[in-house]
């Protein structure tokens, strides 16, 4: 429930990936293709349990400042996928391991339910990544954020434009999932 982001990566993140750094190191003396699949197996692993942990069940409420901070940890992630810790990634490979937790926190930091819900289902789409299911789950978890931490936030207006946005596109998000159903 972060007001806002600390404007740096989580400590424990960073401690994460002076580690990995450390390990892929020391894989030089491996074959070239065991290296690399440990090592995108470790960045799949690591945004699949990123994505986990902001879905969990015991994480009731998402504030816009925890996910401001969740957003620099992905991107001290991409930054070490970007550095290449393992020779013979084509390109931004290993980067793709973060894909779906860069589109959907790009979705959230930028707001940008217009397009997304008018793009979804094209191959074309700017989200592409982003599963409704998931955009759902985490905008039930930002719904009242603001009027649960602050008994005078529901006189403020642009605390309720604030929510009566965020229940248009839970709405929207509903209808979108039904659609897509039938």
């Amino acid at each position: 429930m972060a007001a806002q982001g600390s404007g740096q990566a989580s400590d424990y993140l960073s401690d994460l990936v002076a580690f990995l750094c450390s390990t892929f190191t020391v894989f030089t003396h491996l074959p070239g293709k065991v290296a690399q699949t440990a090592c995108m197996s470790a960045c799949k692993h690591l945004s699949t349990s990123l994505l986990q942990l902001l879905l969990e069940a015991d994480v009731r409420q998402v504030s816009m400042g925890a996910l401001q901070q969740f957003n620099l940890d992905v991107k001290e992630c991409e930054r070490f996928a970007r550095a290449g810790p393992v020779p013979g990634f084509q390109g931004d490979t290993l980067l793709l391991a973060f894909i779906d937790l860069r589109q959907l926190l790009d979705l959230f930091t930028q707001w940008d339910w217009s397009t997304y819900l008018a793009d979804y289902g094209r191959p074309t789409c700017k989200y592409l990544r982003v599963n409704p299911h998931t955009a759902l789950a985490l905008l039930e978890k930002m719904k009242d954020t603001s009027r649960k931490n602050n008994v005078f936030a529901q006189f403020r207006k642009n605390e309720r434009d604030k929510q009566k946005l965020i229940d248009t596109v839970v709405k929207q998000l509903r209808n979108l999932i039904s659609a897509h159903q039938s």
